[in-house]
């Protein structure tokens, strides 16, 4: 079962004044709650339709009003709407019976004025509810006025009689009549506690007949539907047929809806290439690369500077089968290097292709291991030929430079890059993905939450000492960057589950069933936003904890695999409330003389560590002072937002808070945390040295 919450509706003034044909469409789009195209982004869907008369940011509920146009509940064809004009009851009336009752076999309304008089003839409890709210002639054929005019209260009362009368037709996300390489698909109803039944081919063929004995979609349980041309397809494409129903004990059964989709990812392909930033004396030309055969469509990115390129990650599309070298060579004018994020097939395919060939290949030292541990002779001989890049190493490209910055938690060894002059951050599989028209959401397993979240405070700290401010992040599975607010929901999600202890819903991709993609069945998520309301959404996913309505294990817990200062289990019912550590501590005048940060035992042969980190469980540090310096600025972040007090020397402290403080050699400086259960208390010393 799935429903969506409607919308308030933002009335026109003058209590029973005359309902505006916009803001009847409103009415109706608000309780359906209809998405306008301009609030998610999805490089696939077809352009919103609109009416000359009516725009976005001038019309008063152009939104609205292009939804119920896209929905066909409005009719289009003179191009014109007029919508400051009061509705008629005729149009009330049949914009109402073509939003609950009267589709065509392919899941359209189709009815007009005649088709409405036919509707009146025929009876039924959707029929009663339009006459019993005065919006409906009892006699077929009969006409209002041409001066009768519709109330607010009058096209208020019709909706509630209709939607307690009738199940609202089951409605899709993403938008049907596309083409893409890959949809996820949702399925809602307005009605509350209504029930959805579907059916669907991929043939092309007429769907079953969904009323009976048919699956329930239940976003809960299992999750989108996923719409693919798997790997093993003998296809170049799918054609998705999705009939649906929904159903309630009491009320008339919803109208079918029939819905469809192109899902195009050819066996074979070309790689492409789009040139999203044109070479500047302070910034690089940046390509992206794909191929639409790849299954994961995980872009490459070519950078270029005055001297010299990078090549960020190396594609999905075997090797074997074409060559992604040759292909960056068409567009290289520099001799050019390459960073692999991490060692997944989607990301490392090509890697093989440019060590052979004598191009450097990066990647951090955990990586490299994995690769030369793999079972695959082009993995090892390229894994052998790389070069480990540690925390911050840098490239010079000449009038740009990039730095690595090591990133544990999709994988041990991933790296990401940053390009310093512009504040640009290219990763795979790194700061999730929040593309809506695949629901993805990215795991962050091999890392505690509470340490991730350490970690990535830490990393943005690493970029900003570098550029200044970040100006965009792109994610390898993401069609455009994406900004800091997305960042900082990313983060958020982490953040929350630290704050609440367990606050994680079914994952999209698989409800609490568990991933279909994966062998994972443990499904679960922390998710800020919504994916159709929001373009900084963001979701992190599976597996989250042992299993659904299992006992909570993505924190951190006392461990004997690996160098590791825990003592509590933050795992145990409640216990989230002792968190009195610190997640990250920044200075302005100083660096913290960091230690080795464990998360996991050694692997390959390769400690999995980063060096010179802040460890929230180790409580004594240096800070280097350069000499002559006498005040230092101190910003502690404590681990959760719940703590119940933080001081520094003794000086209360809001969280996100920083203080200056007066230094000398040798001085400590202290942070006492208190967690939110006011009993567990934390010290840290930071003693300055020059």
């Amino acid at each position: 079962m799935s429903t969506v919450t409607p919308r308030a509706w933002a009335a026109p003034t003058g209590g029973d004044d005359a309902v505006t044909r916009a803001g009847m469409a409103a009415l109706i789009a608000r309780h359906f709650d209809w998405v306008h195209s301009s609030e998610y982004l999805d490089p696939y869907k077809a352009p919103q339709p609109t009416y000359r008369d009516v725009a976005v940011g001038r019309t008063r509920y152009a939104k609205e009003v292009e939804t119920a146009l896209e929905e066909r509940v409005l009719d289009g064809a003179d191009g014109v709407f007029h919508p400051d004009r009061p509705v008629s009851p005729e149009d009330a009336a049949l914009w109402l019976a073509r939003a609950f009752l009267s589709p065509s076999s392919d899941g359209r309304p189709t009815l007009d004025a005649a088709g409405l008089a036919t509707l009146a003839a025929a009876g039924g409890p959707g029929v009663q509810a339009l006459r019993d709210a005065g919006l409906l002639a009892p006699a077929a054929g009969r006409r209002h006025g041409a001066s009768a005019r519709v109330s607010r209260r009058q096209a208020e009362d019709a909706l509630r009689r209709l939607a307690a009368a009738v199940v609202a037709p089951a409605q899709v996300m993403c938008k049907p009549g596309t083409t893409a390489l890959r949809r996820y698909i949702t399925i809602t109803t307005p009605t509350a506690g209504a029930t959805i039944r579907y059916e669907f081919t991929f043939d092309g063929s007429e769907p079953a007949d969904p009323t009976a004995a048919s699956p329930t979609f239940d976003l809960r349980r299992n999750g989108v539907l996923q719409f693919v041309n798997p790997l093993g397809s003998a296809v170049d494409s799918r054609f998705y047929r999705l009939k649906t129903v929904a159903l309630k004990d009491g009320l008339q059964t919803s109208a079918p809806r029939e819905f469809s989709w192109t899902i195009l990812r050819p066996r074979t392909g070309a790689f492409r290439a789009t040139q999203i930033h044109e070479p500047t004396a302070t910034s690089p030309a940046v390509w992206k690369i794909n191929n639409p055969a790849e299954y994961y469509q995980a872009n490459v990115y070519y950078l270029e500077g005055s001297e010299r390129g990078v090549l960020v990650d190396a594609g999905e599309y075997s090797y074997e089968r074409a060559n992604l070298k040759t292909f960056v060579d068409s567009l290289a004018s520099k001799p050019y290097d390459v960073v692999v994020g991490h060692a997944h097939p989607d990301h490392a395919e090509q890697i093989y292709n440019f060590t052979s060939a004598g191009v450097t290949l990066y990647a951090a030292a955990i990586e490299k291991a994995a690769l030369i541990a793999s079972t695959r002779p082009d993995w090892q001989a390229a894994g052998r030929a790389a070069v480990a890049a540690s925390d911050g190493h840098q490239l010079d490209l000449g009038n740009v430079q990039v730095s690595l910055f090591h990133a544990p938690g999709h994988t041990n060894g991933l790296m990401t890059v940053l390009v310093n002059q512009t504040g640009w951050v290219y990763c795979s599989d790194h700061f999730g993905c929040n593309r809506p028209y695949t629901a993805d959401t990215t795991q962050y397993n091999g890392v505690k939450a509470d340490l991730f979240l350490s970690l990535q405070q830490q990393l943005l700290a690493g970029y900003r000492a570098r550029c200044g401010e970040v100006t965009a992040v792109t994610n390898a599975h993401q069609d455009a960057a994406v900004t800091m607010a997305c960042v900082d929901n990313f983060v958020g999600c982490f953040q929350r589950l630290i704050d609440d202890g367990d606050v994680t819903e079914p994952s999209i991709r698989g409800g609490i069933v568990g991933n279909p993609t994966g062998p994972v069945k443990n499904s679960r998520m922390s998710k800020i936003g919504d994916m159709w309301r929001d373009r900084d959404w963001m979701a992190i996913a599976n597996p989250l904890g042992s299993g659904w309505d299992q006992p909570v294990d993505y924190l951190s817990a006392p461990t004997d695999a690996f160098p590791s200062g825990v003592a509590i289990d933050y795992n145990a019912p409640g216990v989230h409330r002792r968190y009195s550590v610190l997640s990250n501590v920044e200075f302005v005048g100083g660096t913290l003389v960091g230690v080795d940060v464990y998360w996991a035992a050694p692997a390959n042969g390769v400690p999995n560590k980063i060096p010179n980190k802040f460890d929230p469980w180790t409580y004594a540090y240096a800070v280097t002072v350069p000499r002559g310096v006498r005040r230092l600025t101190i910003k502690p972040t404590a681990m959760s937002n719940r703590i119940s007090a933080m001081r520094v020397n003794g000086v209360p402290l809001r969280q996100g808070a920083s203080r200056s403080l007066r230094v000398r050699p040798g001085q400590r400086i202290t942070v006492d945390v208190v967690a939110a259960d006011r009993r567990t208390r934390s010290t840290y010393a930071f003693t300055v040295q020059n």
